[in-house]
């Protein structure tokens, strides 16, 4: 087994779809990968250090949209897009060419392509046949979400969608982002799929809360990237209109993450930055708070994403031994796991007497809260862990799965109690 990876992001610890990769490629045996990453111009993004025995070739990525800082018309924007896909053709031959001559030099047997961006989508198929070797895709958001973001032309849309459709249906196996997204795929593109859902190490996870933490404070915990802009401010509305309080209790949000743009609060006092931290940490300061909040899109014009995708920040509340406020559709991934397993308690509604509503609710109903807790830490073992993670990479690889390596990471549990 000779695997070439084809990414935008390596192996890596900085950003979500790295720290994916990272976890994968540690299950694999030394000198049976390699990577092409396919980056952009000055995107700081390196492999971990200590995967540095995986050799890697950087090629500049074209540019697929207009700069932000530069506004212009939608409607020219759109055009601009449209050409720059066109003009960018010579770059996808040239890229593929130099990803087919490393892998050769490698000699890989099996291509390993995250479905990432246009350019990945492009490429997935014409290095796997230059190579001669079968396609394994992975996708961790559905395409129409860049697409969007990016102010796409229709006519870019349909093609970039065809090609995507195309990557997948070449596929010997697909990968995905959550099991609704495997179970679509396979129905619409007639694939062999396996969900990769974001897994966590056993020794980091905390013993389930039975009841909130004693004091005067409601601290509400939020984790990672907020896409979900529209819940968020429906939040801070809710919290506003009672002062930031819920029963007796204060109400303090604690942030973990980098954040590009401030989240807006009238109460600012009330927000507590924390910034970026291990995932460790991040589990630790997590389980110090008393809710975990989720909040994916409500808007129908978003129900592909909230169907498809699968939140990385989940995992972390579940291994952090608290409940799960989502504040999302009923249809999301996120939420039909959470519904599935009793772990977390869903509010699909912006309405401010809702949102309250459900923190008085988990504020208030011990049994409910206990029960949440620890229904989410089940959940976390038997779906979320880096053994299962491991056993679906073996199916995603069509090999044994005592093939790849017992990392610390895959090593079995502990009950609750010996969990540090």
């Amino acid at each position: 087994m000779r695997i070439l990876l084809l990414t935008d992001i390596p192996p890596c610890k900085g950003f979500p779809a790295g720290l994916v990769l990272d976890q994968l490629c540690r299950f694999l045996p030394h000198d049976s990968i390699a990577c092409v990453s396919v980056t952009y111009s000055g995107l700081n993004v390196r492999m971990s250090p200590d995967l540095q025995w995986i050799p890697i070739q950087y090629i500049r990525r074209p540019r697929e949209v207009w700069p932000p800082i530069l506004p212009i018309p939608h409607r020219l924007k759109e055009a601009i897009h449209l050409r720059l896909y066109r003009y960018n053709e010579v770059a996808i031959r040239r890229i593929a060419a130099e990803a087919v001559e490393y892998g050769r030099a490698f000699r890989a047997d099996t291509l390993w392509c995250t479905l990432e961006g246009q350019s990945l989508i492009r490429l997935a198929i014409p290095v796997a046949q230059g190579l001669g070797v079968p396609l394994l895709t992975e996708v961790f958001d559905p395409p129409t979400w860049e697409l969007r973001a990016n102010s796409a032309h229709r006519l870019l849309k349909e093609r970039l969608l065809n090609e995507f459709a195309n990557a997948i249906r070449y596929s010997r196996m697909c990968a995905t982002a959550s099991w609704l997204m495997a179970e679509k795929y396979a129905h619409d593109y007639g694939a062999n799929t396996v969900a990769f859902l974001p897994s966590l190490e056993h020794r980091l996870a905390r013993p389930p809360a039975k009841e909130m933490n004693s004091g005067k404070e409601l601290i509400i915990g939020l984790a990672g990237q907020v896409y979900a802009t529209n819940e968020w401010k429906a939040l801070v509305t809710a919290l506003n209109a009672v002062d930031w309080k819920v029963g007796n209790r204060t109400v303090r949000i604690r942030l973990l993450g980098k954040y590009r743009k401030p989240l807006i609060a009238n109460r600012t006092e009330c927000i507590e930055h924390l910034g970026w931290q291990t995932q460790e940490n991040t589990v630790k300061l997590l389980s110090e708070a008393d809710i975990l909040y989720c909040a994916y899109w409500l808007d129908p014009g978003f129900e592909t994403e909230a169907r498809l995708s699968f939140p990385s920040k989940l995992t972390t509340y579940l291994a952090a031994g608290r409940p799960v406020l989502f504040h999302g559709p009923e249809y999301a991934s996120a939420a039909v796991f959470l519904k599935e397993n009793e772990a977390g308690f869903i509010c699909n509604s912006n309405e401010s007497s809702c949102i309250i509503k459900a923190l008085t609710t988990l504020a208030t109903d011990t049994s409910l809260y206990s029960s949440l807790a620890q229904n989410g830490r089940i959940a976390f073992e038997k779906h979320l862990t880096s053994s299962s993670l491991r056993k679906n990479f073996a199916t995603f690889l069509q090999i044994e799965e005592n093939s790849l390596v017992l990392t610390e990471q895959s090593i079995g549990s502990a009950p609750f109690g010996g969990i540090a």
